[in-house]
């Protein structure tokens, strides 16, 4: 498993948004993504991840800040992204 944070923190910053999207239609294809505002994006992400949380596919845990982090199974990341933020796998 691998900490969502650390898979955004892999990630550029400007990529984000396309990330986020990719993970919707992954997990959630019946919101078309690519037509949700940015903010709707990152709430559904936030849902989905929850999803994830029941369906054991992800663990909540607690973040250093205080926050909410998961540990989510490499397989909930796009396939298409997992090269990019694992590389030597």
């Amino acid at each position: 498993m691998v900490r969502w944070s650390e898979v955004e923190s892999r990630i550029e910053l400007n990529e984000l948004p396309r990330f986020h999207r990719a993970f919707l239609k992954l997990h959630r294809p019946e919101l078309q993504a690519d037509a949700l505002p940015l903010r709707r994006v990152q709430q559904y992400v936030t849902q989905t991840l929850f999803q994830l949380v029941k369906s054991g596919q992800a663990r909540r845990e607690e973040a250093p800040d205080g926050g909410v982090d998961f540990l989510v199974e490499e397989g909930a990341i796009p396939g298409d992204w997992r090269s990019k933020i694992f590389p030597l796998q």
